[in-house]
């Protein structure tokens, strides 16, 4: 018996990963001689020669095989029907399949799953997945994914598109990879174990994920044969332990299989961490200067020094009246969002607030980034007193809320964003998250704050930062950490540390990308990393100094800097312009991909690759990176000329409201106009497309063109500007536009102003009457409503507009 074998483990918490040498006991419906078991090794290999007349000795492997067999009109679909057709499982198979697996994959064709599913008795409408099913947004626990396709699903004329088996489907497998792809990897990176049965790396794409995270290797488990040769041996050394004792000694071992019960305890949690405010209390150890001076330099964040610390500001700045808001705001509310521009420290606020929430009798939870909360954890929680859940982002919350249902009323939930999501997604905030919602804003540093701040720096010893002119009373923590950068002794200090990173092309990349992603305050996926780039980011940092984790934090979900303010001085002040540029058309384009491919547009992987693609083509983005210079232009427009060229960003709408806003900025308005227009020309061909974007930026557009016109002559787009008049004021009751629609009746006065004597009788009247409408929604918003959003200014300027319409004179015209 292996001694690296686990002696007890969950089977709930458990990955079964099911290779062709797990249904090698079964019996098919082939009555053929050698061939009455679902293939193993070169068996299918030899029935599709056999079938097609190729010699025994073709040297060409089953995926050619396969490709010619289709190719050339043989019945491929009743060979593989008959062999892999399951009328009898062995017993050693009902042993493993009766356990509840946390997930079962495999690559197999068979339908062994399903027929051991149906002689229990069990639903499997919900529990049996297909590599060509739509991926949900929830997987129930004990489903099953065929990751290479099913005999199930398939059908006579699609064999090719519903099995991954000719040598054309497995590249188009790789490039195109399935969401289903992602569950796997966040199940095999959350689970307790992976046992691999009869699995031994021959099939690419699942080995890819091992090799893309090695800290999984030693949860993973290779049941096999023995093996006759070392090869065979080594051949998965680097993903896990082989053991040898194959199904039957599997099985023998499933007496270690212990299905947990409720957790008893808060760390027992699997999906979510605790906050325990016991623990490490005997021994605090306050932060080092050294560590303070790494968190202003780095934005490298030590939980447990906070800890330590608060209340008082010892490592990190307390904002103690900030703080005392979110107590009250949570004993009003049943959903707390902590909001700020991207750099402006409201995850450490966050943070901060676990620790203090814990030291007054409230128990926090953080669900783990890219974990499903478990049934069981929730349970748990459901129990405990004044429970506050955190997420780890707002997608996450989204994601997640409805799987809370049955919470205590005392719950509290705590989601973390930043305000230029909040702003876009406001009437989605308000109708996915919990019971009453509330906001807190923290962008600004307060008078205590700004006190504190400077007593910190002169404690890490930096007190000449602590004499910056920029600390005063409504400060934006973001502006002080970028101006501290140019402090001497800081700016070498990040040299000293980033600098050699950068002398590997491919660490420049895998770094670059993840900057790009953190500064546009978007998640670091590894997987999207790789994407992007085509480099293996694990592979590449561990080829670097240990001073690597000085400038990145990076494990199994994310690889970034550790700070979004760091990230995006490291963008200004060590990458090339033109290099920056040609890693946002890098990332784009694989969000554009994933985007083309998507078969589910509510789900995460969705909505994170259509907010990575707006977010870092957006040209305030681009701008503030390059710089507001002819050079920095020249830049953005190649980049964008890029997109415009590249097959699948060109399709996107919000990819030519970028561009469009481009020329506004020039201003060219005939390309801005015209591709303004383009980009609602692409958004008719996806028709789940929602518009509020472009309709927003194309009402002030219309604006500034008639602005721009020339007087004397008449209003040339008035029939559009009614129109797109009527459909923002309807926008106005939703909170997530409101700020935008605003922003762009600001402009009518002016133009009413400047060609007042262009408009026609009937045109005067007819926009007086439709901007009346618009005065009479601003003015029904509510105290709150018009304050958060500034409308009032809005609604002040269209009644001059009004006014001065009412009062044109048409005598003479």
């Amino acid at each position: 018996m292996s001694d690296e074998f686990p002696t007890s483990f969950d089977p709930s918490r458990c990955v079964l990963f099911l290779g062709a040498g797990f249904s090698a006991g079964a019996k098919n419906r082939s009555t053929r001689k050698n061939f009455q078991s679902p293939p193993v090794g070169s068996a299918l290999n030899d029935a599709m020669k056999e079938m097609s007349g190729l010699p025994k000795d073709d040297p060409s492997d089953f995926a050619d095989t396969a490709g010619y067999v289709i190719s050339e009109g043989y019945d491929l679909f009743s060979l593989l029907e008959e062999l892999y057709t399951i009328r009898e499982l062995s017993e050693e198979q009902k042993e493993v399949l009766k356990l509840p697996w946390w997930r079962i994959y495999t690559t197999n064709y068979d339908n062994s799953v399903a027929v051991y599913r149906a002689a229990s008795g069990e639903k499997q409408g919900a529990l049996i997945h297909d590599i060509t099913d739509p991926v949900p947004r929830q997987i129930r626990p004990g489903a099953t994914i065929h990751l290479h396709g099913s005999i199930a699903k398939c059908e006579p004329d699609n064999v090719d598109k519903s099995l991954v088996l000719s040598r054309a489907s497995y590249i188009e497998q790789r490039v195109k990879k399935s969401e289903w792809w992602d569950w796997y990897e966040r199940d095999i990176k959350t689970c307790q174990f992976v046992f691999f049965l009869g699995y031994d790396i021959n099939d690419f794409e699942p080995a890819s994920y091992l090799a893309r995270h090695p800290d999984l290797k030693s949860k993973c488990h290779f049941i096999l044969r023995a093996p006759k040769s070392p090869v065979a041996i080594s051949k998965v050394s680097n993903f896990g332990y082989r053991h040898s004792f194959q199904m039957e000694g599997f099985v023998k071992r499933l007496s270690g299989a212990i299905v947990a019960k409720r957790p008893e305890h808060e760390n027992e949690l699997v999906t979510f961490q605790y906050v325990d405010p016991a623990k490490d209390n005997k021994l605090p150890e306050k932060a080092t200067s050294a560590e303070i001076q790494e968190l202003f330099s780095f934005g490298r964040f030590r939980f447990h020094a906070a800890k330590a610390s608060l209340p008082e500001s010892d490592y990190i700045l307390f904002r103690k009246n900030s703080t005392n808001s979110a107590l009250g705001l949570l004993q009003e509310s049943n959903t707390l969002i902590v909001h700020a521009r991207i750099g402006n420290g409201k995850t450490i606020f966050v943070e901060s607030l676990k620790v203090i929430l814990s030291e007054k009798s409230y128990q926090c939870f953080t669900l783990k980034p890219g974990m499903s909360p478990l049934p069981q954890d929730i349970l748990f929680i459901s129990g405990v007193e004044n429970p506050i859940i955190f997420f780890p982002s707002y997608d996450s919350a989204v994601a997640n809320f409805h799987l809370f249902e049955g919470m205590p009323d005392d719950a509290r939930y705590i989601v973390e964003m930043p305000t230029s999501i909040l702003q876009v997604r406001m009437q989605e905030v308000q109708s996915r998250l919990r019971g009453k919602t509330s906001r807190l804003r923290v962008d600004t540093l307060d008078k205590d704050d700004v006190t504190n701040l400077k007593e910190l720096l002169k404690k890490g010893g930096m007190t000449r930062l602590a004499r910056s002119p920029i600390l005063k009373p409504g400060v934006e923590l973001r502006d002080f950490i970028l101006a501290s950068y140019e402090d001497p002794e800081i700016a070498a200090r990040l040299q000293k540390a980033v600098g050699p990173l950068f002398e590997s092309a491919a660490a420049k990349r895998v770094i670059v990308t993840a900057a790009i992603l953190k500064a546009a305050g978007l998640p670091t996926e590894p997987v999207f990393i790789e994407d992007a780039t085509g480099d293996d980011p694990y592979a590449t940092l561990h080829s670097l100094s240990e001073g690597v984790s000085e400038v990145l934090e990076y494990g199994l979900e994310k690889i970034e800097p550790h700070s979004s303010i760091f990230s995006e001085y490291i963008l200004k002040k060590y990458i090339d312009k033109t290099e920056f540029a040609g890693a946002v058309l890098r990332i784009a384009s694989e969000a554009a991909r994933r985007i083309d491919d998507a078969t589910d547009e509510t789900s995460e992987r969705f909505r994170l690759a259509r907010n990575i693609m707006s977010s870092t083509l957006r040209f305030s983005f681009l701008e503030s990176v390059v710089g507001r210079t002819p050079e920095g232009r020249k830049i953005i427009k190649r980049l964008y000329e890029g997109c415009r060229r590249d097959v699948t960003i060109q399709k996107e709408p919000l990819f030519w409201l970028q561009y469009s806003i481009f020329w506004q900025d020039a201003p060219r308005w005939d390309l801005a106009e015209s591709h303004i227009k383009e980009a609602y020309d692409r958004a008719e061909a996806k028709p789940s497309f929602k518009t509020y974007q472009l309709d927003t930026n194309y009402l002030g557009l219309l604006f500034d063109l008639e602005f721009h016109g020339k007087v004397g002559e008449k209003i040339s787009r008035f029939d559009e500007i009614l129109d797109i008049i009527d459909v923002c004021r309807a926008m106005i009751d939703d909170g997530s536009h409101r700020g935008h629609v605003a922003k762009s009746f600001n402009k009518v006065e002016r133009m009413v102003s400047k060609r007042a004597e262009d408009f026609s009788r009937a045109q005067a009247a007819a926009l007086t009457y439709a901007l009346n409408l618009v005065v009479n929604k601003f003015s029904s918003l509510t105290p709150e409503e018009r304050a958060v959003w500034g409308t009032d200014s809005t609604r002040e300027s269209l009644e001059r507009a009004v006014s001065k319409l009412k009062n044109l004179s048409f005598t003479g015209r």
